[in-house]
């Protein structure tokens, strides 16, 4: 499979469509990121993600990197270029490059690719892989691309792959689209309850003959009866000094 083709393939769910101007979006960010990781991995490089087609069902936009270096190590460049890609939207290929080593990641992504590399050159793609994603070459494009699939419902996953026309093994599920595009999602606000206070016309019935704002007098309204304490203090001081009739 070649080693400059790469699909950026959106899974739907069954019957949706995809909001075009989020995918468009998505598809941008995807090539930004594409370009950022090849500048950071080879500086003398010039990059062009070209789309090359789509594929129907959900949606696969297919892309050919067009690469040019005065460095003379495109192929280097390339394999270093479509891992971190690979790190950054799949999902457990991070714990490969980590636990098992490069070697892992290539025989998910490239199968027989790696045959033509020498140890040597592994070993550089290795050292170069690691020092793009300590520096987070292309990570903030690729939040991008969660960020904006986050948007639409319609999508359910997203994948990356070096075959055009095929689905990914490894599908970002949407639930993950939020963490992984560094963005919070905050609860909404609780719609406090309004408080209607009415004035009502009671009977008192029996007052507490102390001045005690915790003990309750009985009321009654229309057939009703009830108790409350009275928290009026100048009230209950005015009717025990005698400055409002006695009952």
């Amino acid at each position: 499979m070649p080693v400059d083709t790469l699909s950026l393939y959106l899974d739907l769910e069954e019957g949706q469509k995809a909001d075009l101007e989020v995918a468009s979006r998505a598809a941008i960010a995807f090539a930004e990121a594409v370009r950022e990781i090849a500048a950071f991995v080879d500086p003398f490089s010039d990059v062009k993600v070209e789309l090359i087609g789509t594929t129907e069902g959900s949606i696969s936009f297919d892309t050919k990197i067009r690469f040019r270096t005065a460095s003379g190590t495109k192929e280097i460049t390339l394999y270093a270029l479509v891992i971190v890609c690979m790190i950054y939207l799949g999902s457990h290929i991070g714990d490969f490059l980590i636990e098992k080593g490069l070697g892992k990641v290539w025989e998910q992504v490239f199968v027989d690719e790696t045959k033509k590399l020498t140890q040597a050159e592994i070993d550089e793609v290795a050292r170069t892989v690691v020092q793009a994603i300590d520096a987070r070459a292309g990570e903030r494009q690729a939040k991008s691309i969660y960020s904006e699939l986050e948007k639409d419902q319609s999508v359910k996953g997203v994948g990356l792959t070096t075959e055009p026309g095929v689905k990914p093994r490894i599908i970002v599920p949407s639930f993950e689209f939020l963490k992984r595009s560094g963005a919070e999602r905050f609860p909404e606000p609780v719609e406090k309850k309004r408080k209607v206070k009415e004035t009502k016309n009671v009977v008192l019935v029996s007052p507490v003959l102390q001045h005690d704002r915790k003990r309750r007098w009985k009321f009654r309204l229309g057939d009703h009866e009830f108790g409350a304490p009275i928290k009026d203090e100048y009230f209950l001081d005015a009717v025990f000094q005698e400055s409002i009739p006695s009952f």
